[in-house]
């Protein structure tokens, strides 16, 4: 059995502008280290997988940066798709990808489907987790997915509702998908129990996906399995008969297309700690702190400022703040954002106005 790595890399993360633009988007940013999130991400799973069998798949705009950023990923395994049409579709391009590159049975491909940008510490524990996972999925024809104690009534987040365990280990029968929900349902979940946030996570082997793929969506089935035989006859990526079959795959995510319309999916809860970084004041929640419970980057003078997240990315200038509380204030050499922390979920709509505004180039 062949284990190999997927990871989705094609997000914008517009919620951190004004950091985050569309050539450096989030899963690019040093956030909470000296690496940025998606060599973190390759790193986290290399204690499992070897970088020759990690496959990232991005937009054509990000692909250069990808290949630059991680030289110790073969270049032939940084995957430009031909158009951004949701996860779902993503997936179907990594299945022919992997398929014919490896051309052995489909039943003897383990896939571990992970995300660019996500916070996830420790290494080992998540490690040990993704061995659980894989080893349940090259055995069963189950889709995996991990599924994220909940620490707080978050409305952000997707959740999934357990069943039963299997067998004596920890995973268990997934039972439904809930969309993001209101607080009152949020707070429901939690104290009923048996929910998870969803992780965007998933484990399966090539043949479960297809079948999976053939019943919940079987339109784009069929342009999946043209797709791998377009790259079987020996067609490259950028070719016509490639983007034709994309563009016939339904643009849906992984979650409404397949998981929530199939029967064969667990859950292992995990046992490491996550968040999915959606916004700035991720940071509040995350990174280290001063003792005002501050976040400081960068060339800052903060006088009198608590709880607010002060980040400099412009070495030309001293960002100074005095008297503030609960804000966040980010500048960079072309752009400065301000906004309180806890509205940090609405400065995608700074980007909607600037696009909105024609002034693409401070996106």
């Amino acid at each position: 059995m062949k284990h190999i790595a997927l990871i989705m890399a094609g997000g914008s993360g517009e919620r951190f502008w004004p950091l985050s633009r569309k050539h450096h988007p989030k899963q690019l940013l040093t956030l909470f280290s000296n690496q940025t999130m998606l060599s973190e991400a390759v790193d986290r799973i290399a204690h499992v997988i070897p970088k020759e069998q990690i496959f990232i798949i991005t937009g054509e705009i990000l692909k250069d940066a990808i290949i630059q950023a991680l030289p110790d990923i073969p270049q032939e395994n940084i995957i430009a798709e031909p158009a951004k049409r949701n996860t779902a579709p993503c997936l179907a391009l990594g299945y022919a990808i992997i398929r014919s590159r490896f051309q052995i049975p489909a039943s003897e491909l383990t896939i571990g489907v992970f995300t660019a940008d996500h916070f996830i510490r420790p290494a080992e524990v998540f490690a040990s987790d993704i061995r659980k996972a894989l080893d349940h999925a090259s055995e069963h024809k189950d889709i995996v997915t991990f599924g994220i104690p909940p620490s707080r009534p978050e409305t952000g987040y997707g959740y999934i509702e357990s069943g039963e365990s299997i067998g004596d280990g920890d995973l268990k029968v997934v039972q439904s998908f809930r969309e993001k929900p209101k607080m009152e349902d949020a707070l429901a979940y939690i104290s009923k129990g048996g929910f998870y946030w969803n992780s965007g996570m998933f484990f399966y082997r090539l043949d479960t996906f297809a079948e999976a793929m053939n019943i919940a969506m079987p339109d784009s089935f069929t342009a999946m399995e043209s797709l791998y035989d377009c790259l079987l006859n020996g067609h490259s990526l950028s070719s016509m008969q490639i983007t034709d079959s994309f563009g016939q795959l339904e643009a849906t995510s992984i979650d409404y297309g397949i998981m929530e319309r199939i029967k064969n999916v667990v859950v292992l809860p995990a046992s490491f700690t996550w968040d999915d970084v959606g916004s700035w004041d991720a940071l509040s929640r995350l990174g280290d702190t001063d003792i005002s419970g501050n976040i400081i980057s960068g060339n800052c003078l903060a006088i009198d400022v608590k709880d607010s997240i002060v980040w400099n990315a412009n070495p030309e200038v001293m960002l100074t703040t005095h008297s503030v509380t609960g804000m966040t204030i980010i500048s960079t050499p072309d752009a400065i954002m301000v906004c309180p922390t806890d509205k940090a979920q609405e400065v995608k709509s700074i980007v909607t106005a600037l696009r909105d505004q024609n002034k693409e180039q401070l996106l």
